[in-house]
């Protein structure tokens, strides 16, 4: 597609580095440092900074931009350092000399830097530097500025083109939409004009692609599709070899994936850009990196574009776990193009946006539909479209139940069919096309019947909506009206076409402006890697003019210009130390040039040659040829000449002798001619195609010289190089290798067989050659029609894929290609060497007998002691064989002008002696108190950094540790060793090139430390104590000699020395006495020395101590005449041996034990075969345990065991099954297992076994076998899978386990979810700062999963949502009017989903009207005018009440209302009455306070009426606090709210108590009390326990007192 600059240290997004040079300079300049601020480099002049001056650094760095044509772009930055930074502004590319573009400024008072460019276009797109330099160092960083082209610039054009014409050609101007059939130079600007081709979109660069070659474009797009668009995407650019673009789509996506290996772990879940709202596009994917600091980049159509991670950015990305969300906000046409998402340099995705220009010829109307009956929306697109988009409240709405979407067959007519509308269908509805939209109200009507209130309503048969309009006669004429813009522009196109002919053959058919035989001479020359210069006499009109140029050549790629002219010596001048000379031939008066493309060259023959120098044009063989040729007219020039240039718009030729002068031509170009030796010259043919509005001509004037066969063993006259323009119009090179020969002139009757070999380039870029046989002729239209046989017929593809004839004159030979010369098989690669050890480098060529040359930093190698060269076949070597540090730097190996390069690498890591390490590594053995050292010499690249650690910890200088280091060794000195310092003593050493280490051991010797306790007494008897004891803790470096013992008796002073006994570490005292208590203390002995003591507690010798009783014995197997049983030793032995057991029997219903064995014969094993049963019965059994002291308690009794041979085993259960259900268990059943007589017995209980799907353990249910056959396994996992199986168990042990068929999920059976309210509201009305509470039951299995929506968007943070296994509460806890809108709750399950919507409206009391006016317009009528209420615009159920009260009336009566108005009039308005009307704000809320009017009308005057009003007396309306309704008891369900109220009376209004046992509730925050005109009341939101008791209300007044009482039962 195109090349993208990836960026490898940007200072922002789309910024560069500096370049290698500077950064090469900077090393040579001084110190680098790191600057806190990324992308920007600093260097330092000095080594060490003076106290408080600093280098200069950037706060703040400018930043890259990218801009539109046209605009203004700005860098800023903000510098410190101390001295202050002298700013300044750079470019990579060009000068900033031009004031009016470029502007620098400074602020004073922010103390910023800017640059300021104007008007910014093409040219200014560059890599632009700020430097801040003080006397201690510099600070550079960069920032590019890229520019969007809009548009085909045409004066720009223009003005390349007149440069053409002036001389200064522009490779890259040469475009395919320049036609290169004619030369700019004789067509007047003005007229060139006309030919121009107007290009739509950015003037882009475009790469010229051979026939058949795909473009990269096509790649990018693909590898990021999905399989069903490949088709799509293959007929779009027009690939049509399947299997060739999948299989080079297979390794293009292995060579991505290894490349994107370094940087991801896993993409997947790609979605490609889409339209997804109003003006909004986005594409996401999910995506997990390796290294969460690598940079991500968007490009758009190969151009880097910013972005945000804010919304209200154009180009913004949001996060969400692993999905990245590009999103491009504010769509436009020119926001259409390739987007692409870059990780560091590796592509991650791709994909083409698409913006169709399509527009709403008819919108979508408002539709008003009553419940239960279809809606219509329907709209007309001005260009086909197969598909819309349509959304209903923001969601985009799909084909289904609900919805029906239709299109037309022309594509412009689209509708939505909305089925059985109900109130949660109204809403806005949109359409969306491309980036165009429209949006409409559907409004539901309820059913005004109040007969079907509640009732579900029949659906209806009825339509609503459509336009009205003839859609498809609309439609129609759209079509019609397409169909003739697309006609107008074919014609357009034609007609244009038309004129680039004419005007072509009219330049083609002009005569050659007449030579006014001036004398002027011409020069040829041309840039690339050489030059030359050629030079000839011409007397046009008698006089002789020579003129001699040249050109000096540069370096880059451009195509150099020889001539080769047979002359005389004498003739020749110029300056030979800037050009080449021509090679002489012996003819004269015959001159041949090969020129390339200058536009302001010469060139000049010699002798008789005559007519000008004419350039090839390249003939367009992509195109199929016309059968149309012309033939221009003829040419007065006579003589011999040849010419064979490229394109020179302003080559002049001028001839000599006899010859008429003429300046070159500079009309289009003449094609090819192929010229017969004994005609005239001017015969001129000319070949002439014209298809698609594209020319191709070409003209040889004089001989057709055939190119010479290379030969590689040439050197003269090699590596000439011409330029040529090809046929898409680009500027190319190519070599002749050879001399240039003239061309012969081929007779078209001689016959073939002569053999004419011309190399030629294929498109693959490979140098071949090919023969001729026979006459050149033109190719020739076939007929398909017609019968051939004169020429051989071959079929080739043109570019755009099409197939076509053509039918060559004469045999057609093969190609035959040439030996590319040497290459390399395998190249050098880079190698990493030690210091003094040999390295090698080694390539291997394609030629055994090829020499070659070696080179290291562009510098020769010869073969001495230190480099030795060897060549084995087509195998190079070069052997470094002690590699020093200067043997490092940049390798090359040359052979046949081939080479190759690799990087040696010479490190010098650090290293140590292997004798020196064997030394160290041993361990070193010291005394506690003393010195020892640790010493190790190295040898490394300085700086060394050198590291010593004990036990893991880096040791520090300090009072027992000195660390010394020099060049070549270092030690370690460690004074005063104490035993902890024992452990692994390790020496790290570091440089630039590794890191190496040493491993040693410190042993330091001391005294051991005490035997550990506690003493553990092994017997204790009348004749013996034996104890025993643990080891010491550290044996101080030594092993354990022997251990010292004293003993004391208990009483007495003296301590009795008992010897030293072997390491083992315990003792058996037998002399002792019986009763005596003993004390002993113990001493570890070491060749170090003798440890601290232990000392015992106090022991007594001979203490009756029985063990304790045994575990009740088990039965290991039984039979009729033998029961086996076994047991375990007790867990207290009473400080001795066991000596044996005794063991007792017991048959069933007896309370006679019998001993099994004889007492004074005690068994010694802890098993026992009891013989001495009888077959049939029962038995249970008990053992004594015996020690020194005697028996003791005997065991508790075994389980009865009948004396019997044992059952077989009982057989798998049957019908196995599950019961029920829930979140935490399952229910099970099944039948008992068939006895098999002699196979399997009956069952006596069941073991049930659970595991987890993904466990591959049993876990038993029940420790004892259960005898039902149901059972419940619970505390399971919820929505967890799990097996089953139960396993029958008797008397032989357990069955075969039956298993459940299939896994079970720990889950009630699926319900689909459903609301169980059969009362829910749909509509509320909150004033605001009140509470909302929304609370909805259902019931859902499994569990659901709940959200809730307002307006179809998630929910603010501040909504508080409380959700259970059957409901779900919204609360809002102190609403604003904001809150107003419609909660939708979506409850979804495995099973289905379900919805419910509540609109709430949060409203308050409305404020009044404003000012209130009247007047009369006809005459008995008052027209009321008021000013709306502030609350009109945010309340859209606000409405106005009128009331009017006359003079004659004492009361108001209401005239109007529900006015949405703000005007009314009042009829009946009778004269003489004084009239005063009020205007209300009514909401859902309520009313607001009157807004007055003035008096209207004037009151009859009338007589003084006089009231004598009686004289009343006085009442006392005080009243003593009651009850008018006491409180009534109360029973809650738990987790419920409960209500509690009452009426109450009492003037003065008496002051209420509420209590609770006695305890007062009034300061609870966990109760809302309110008393409302006399009624009391009390809430509990949620009862609990807590709340069960006695609730009193008490009311009092100075007149009194009442109590009222009731009691709360909380329900579980």
């Amino acid at each position: 597609m195109w090349k993208k600059s990836k960026v490898t240290d940007q200072t922002a997004t789309g910024q560069g580095g500096p370049s290698e040079a500077e950064q090469e300079e900077e090393k040579k300049a001084g110190i680098k440092k790191r600057s806190k601020v990324p992308g920007v480099m600093i260097t330092q002049f000095i080594e060490v900074l003076p106290e408080g001056k600093s280098t200069p650094d950037f706060l703040r760095k400018p930043i890259a931009l990218t801009i539109q044509e046209g605009k203004l772009a700005i860098f800023k930055a903000n510098v410190c350092g101390d001295p202050k930074p002298e700013v300044t502004w750079g470019r990579a590319k060009g000068d900033m000399s031009d004031t009016e573009t470029f502007q620098k400024k400074y602020d004073e008072a922010t103390g910023e830097y800017t640059l300021e460019i104007h008007r910014v276009s093409g040219e200014e797109a560059d890599t632009y530097k700020c430097y801040a330099i003080n006397e201690y160092g510099k600070a550079i960083c960069t920032a590019a500025l890229n520019v969007i082209e809009v548009g085909f610039k045409k004066k720009k054009a223009m003005e390349q083109l007149e440069d053409i014409g002036r001389g200064r050609v522009n490779q890259n101007f040469v475009r395919p939409c320049v036609r290169p059939s004619f030369v700019l130079g004789s067509v007047d600007p003005a007229e060139f004009r006309k030919l121009l081709r107007k290009r739509k979109g950015v003037d882009k660069e475009e790469a010229v692609k051979e026939p058949g070659e795909i473009d990269e474009r096509f790649w990018e797009i693909i590898m990021s599709a999905d399989r069903k668009d490949y088709e799509r995407i293959c007929a779009e650019f027009g690939v049509k070899d399947f299997r060739v673009m999948l299989k080079k789509l297979s390794e293009k996506k292995k060579e991505r994936q290894e490349e994107q290996a370094q940087y991801i772990e896993t993409i997947n879940n790609l979605k490609h850009i889409d339209i997804k709202g109003v003006g909004i596009a986005s594409f996401e994917f999910d995506l997990e990196l390796k290294d969460l600091s690598s940079r991500i980049f968007l490009y758009k159509d190969g151009v880097m574009i910013p972005y945000s991670d804010e919304e209200e950015m154009k180009h913004s990305l949001k996060t969400v776990g692993k999905k990245l969300i590009f999103s491009v906000r504010d769509l436009k046409a020119e926001d259409a193009g390739l987007y692409q998402v870059d990780v560091e340099e590796v592509n991650l995705f791709s994909t083409d946006f698409k913006i169709p220009t399509v527009d709403f010829i008819v919108k979508i109307q408002e539709v008003k539909a009553k419940e239960r009956e279809d809606a219509m929306f329907e709209c007309v697109l001005s260009q086909p479209c197969p598909r819309i988009k349509w959304m209903g409240k923001n969601a985009t709405l799909e084909e289904g139940e609900k919805y029906t979407i239709t299109v037309s067959e022309d594509k412009l007519i689209h509708r939505l069919l909305i089925k059985d509308c109900s109130q949660l269908d109204k809403g806005i509805y949109s359409a969306a096309a491309g980036i165009k939209t429209c949006s409409a109200w559907l409004i539901v009507e309820a059913d005004s019947d109040p007969a079907s209130h509640g009732k579900k309503k029949t659906r209806k048969t009825t339509q609503a909506g459509g336009t009205g309009l003839d859609l498809g006669k609309l439609a129609q004429e759209q079509q019609e009206k397409l169909a003739k813009e697309r006609q107008e522009q074919i014609d357009a196109a034609n007609k244009a076409r038309a004129e680039e002919e004419r005007l072509a053959r009219e330049a083609l058919l002009a005569p050659p402006p007449p030579d006014t035989g001036d004398g002027d001479s011409g020069e040829g020359g041309d840039s690339g890697e050489g030059g030359d210069s050629g030079e000839g006499k011409d007397t046009g009109d008698g006089k002789n003019k020579s003129k001699s140029g040249s050109n000096k050549s540069k370096d880059g790629g451009k195509s150099v210009s020889k001539s080769v002219g047979e002359m005389k010596d004498s003739e020749k001048e110029g300056d030979d130390k800037k050009n080449k000379k021509s090679t002489d031939d012996s003819d004269k008066g015959k001159g041949s040039s090969n020129n390339g493309i200058d536009p302001n060259a010469n060139v000049e023959g010699d002798g008789d040659s005559k007519g000008p120098l004419i350039p090839d044009a390249v003939i367009d063989a992509e195109k199929e040829r016309d059968d149309k040729y012309k033939k221009s007219t003829d040419v007065s020039d006579k003589g011999k000449g040849a010419s064979n240039n490229d394109i020179d718009p302003n080559a002049n030729g001028e001839g000599d002798g006899d010859s008429k002068g003429r300046k070159g031509h500079t009309g289009p170009l003449i094609p090819d001619t192929v010229i017969d030796p004994n005609a005239k010259m001017g015969t001129g043919e000319t070949e002439y195609t014209d298809e698609s509005a594209k020319c191709s001509m070409r003209t040889r004037q004089g001989l057709l010289l055939k190119d010479s066969v290379i030969d590689p063993n040439v050197k003269s006259g090699t590596g000439e190089t011409e330029e040529y323009i090809d046929a898409a119009g680009m500027h190319s090179v190519r070599t002749r290798q050879g001399p240039l020969l003239k061309d012969t002139v081929i007779d078209p009757n001689g016959q073939s067989g002569t053999g004419e070999t011309e190399e030629y380039t294929e498109s693959s870029g490979k140098r071949s050659e090919r023969t001729r046989q026979g006459p050149l002729l033109k190719d020739t239209v076939i007929d398909p029609n017609a019968q051939s046989g004169t020429g051989e017929t071959e079929q080739y593809t043109d570019v755009s894929g099409k197939r076509s004839e053509r039918t060559r004159q004469g045999p057609l030979l093969k190609d035959t290609v040439i030996d590319p010369g040497v290459q390399f098989v395998s190249g050098l690669s880079n190698v990493h060497a030690l210091i003094g050890q040999p390295a090698e480098l080694m390539c291997k060529l394609s030629n055994d007998n090829c020499e070659g040359t070696w080179y290291r930093d562009s510098k020769k190698l010869t073969a001495d002691d230190g480099h030795r060269m060897s060549r084995d076949g087509a195998n190079h070597k070069l052997v470094i064989n002690r590699c020093q540090e200067e043997d490092s730097g940049k390798y090359r190996f040359e052979a046949d002008g081939r080479k190759t390069e690799a990087m040696l690498n010479v490190e010098d890591p650090p290293r140590f002696d292997p004798d020196d390490l064997s030394a160290f590594s041993q361990p070193v053995i010291v005394k506690v108190g003393n010195s020892t050292t640790f010493k190790l010499p190295f040898v490394g690249r300085e700086p060394m950094k050198i590291q010593w650690y004990r036990k893991g910890e880096e040791l520090l200088d300090d009072n027992t540790t000195k660390i010394e280091k020099s060049f070549t060794q270092s030690r370690l000195l460690l004074s005063k060793c104490q035993r902890k310092d024992t452990g692994e003593i390790k020496i790290k050493l570091k440089n630039e090139h590794g890191t190496m280490e040493a491993i040693s051991r410190l042993i330091v010797l001391d005294k051991p430390t005490a035997p550990q306790g506690p003493v553990e007494v092994l017997e204790s008897t009348a004749s013996c104590i034996h104890i025993k004891w643990r080891a010491p803790k550290d044996d101080g470096g030594c092993p354990v000699i022997n251990y010292n013992l004293e003993r004391q008796q208990v009483g007495r002073n003296t301590w009795k020395k008992l010897g030293d006994i072997p390491g083992v570490p315990e003792y058996k005292d037998n002399d002792v006495e019986h009763g005596r208590k003993y004390c002993y203390r113990i001493r570890v002995v070491t060749e170090e020395g003798v440890s601290e003591m232990m000392e015992t507690d106090d022991l007594t010798a001979g203490t009756l101590a029985f063990p304790s009783s045994p575990a009740p014995p088990k039965v290991a197997s039984a039979f009729n005449n033998c029961i086996n049983l076994t047991w375990s030793t007790p867990t207290d032995t009473g400080k001795s041996r066991i000596l044996g057991y005794n063991l007792e029997k017991r048959k069933k219903g007896s309370n006679l034990w019998s001993p099994v064995n004889p007492t004074d014969e005690p068994i010694q094993e802890k098993k026992r075969a009891v013989t001495d049963v009888v077959a049939g019965n029962e038995y249970e059994f008990r053992v004594y345990a015996i020690n020194v002291s005697g028996l003791s308690e005997p065991s508790s009794p075994s389980e009865f065991i009948f004396a019997k041979d044992p059952k077989n085993p009982p057989g798998k259960v049957e019908d196995l099954k599950v019961a029920d259900t829930s979140y935490t268990a399952i229910s099970l059943s099944w039948n008992k297992p068939t006895e098999e007589v002699g196979v399997q017995d009956e069952a006596k209980g069941y073991f049930i076994e659970v595991r987890q799907a993904e466990c591959i353990d049993w876990t038993r249910c029940n420790v004892t076998p259960i005898i039902l056959t149901t059972f419940t396994v619970k505390s399971l996992k919820a929505m967890a899978m799990y097996w089953i199986r139960v396993i029958a168990i008797n008397d032989g042990g357990e069955g075969v386990a039956q298993d459940l068929d299939n896994y079970i999920l720990a889950m009630p059976p699926p319900v689909r979810p459903c609301f169980t309210d059969n009362k829910m509201k749909s509509f509320m009305v909150v004033r605001a700062g009140n509470s909302v509470r929304i609370l909805l039951n259902f019931e859902a299995s499994p569990w659901p999963e709940v959200t809730w929506l307002k307006d179809d968007v998630p929910l603010l943070k501040r909504v508080n949502i409380s959700n259970s296994e059957s409901s779900s509460q919204l609360l809002i806890t102190s609403s604003e009017r904001s809150d107003s809108g419609i909660y939708t709750i979506v409850v979804k399950n495995l099973v289905g989903q379900e919805s419910f919507s509540v609109e709430v409206r949060v409203t308050d009391d409305p404020k009044p009207p404003g000012p209130v006016e009247l007047e009369e317009n006809v005459p008995g009528t008052v027209t009321v005018i008021w000013e709306p209420s502030p609350d009109e615009k945010r309340d859209d159920h606000l409405h106005y009440s009128v009331s009017k009260r006359d003079s004659t009336k004492g009361s108001w009566s209401t005239v109007a209302d529900r006015l949405f108005n703000n005007k009314f009039t009042a009829c009946n308005i009778m004269p003489g009455r004084e009239y005063h009307f009020r205007v209300y704000a009514k909401n859902d809320m309520g009313m607001s306070a009157p807004s007055e009017s003035p008096t209207w009308g004037s009151e009859r005057k009338k007589d003084t009426f006089v009231v004598n009003m009686p004289a009343y007396k006085t009442f006392d309306l005080r009243t003593a606090p009651a009850f008018l309704v006491p409180l009534r008891q109360h029973t809650a369900p738990k987790g419920y709210e409960c209500y509690m109220s009452c009426a109450i009376k009492g003037n003065p209004k008496p002051r209420v108590t509420w209590y609770r046992n006695n305890i007062s509730l009034n300061t609870n925050t966990n109760y809302l009390i309110t008393n409302i005109c006399g009624v009391c009341s009390l809430l509990i939101l949620r009862v609990t326990p807590k709340d069960w008791g006695e609730y009193n209300i008490q009311i009092e007044s100075a007149l009194g007192r009442a109590e009222s009482s009731t009691k709360l039962t909380v329900r579980e």
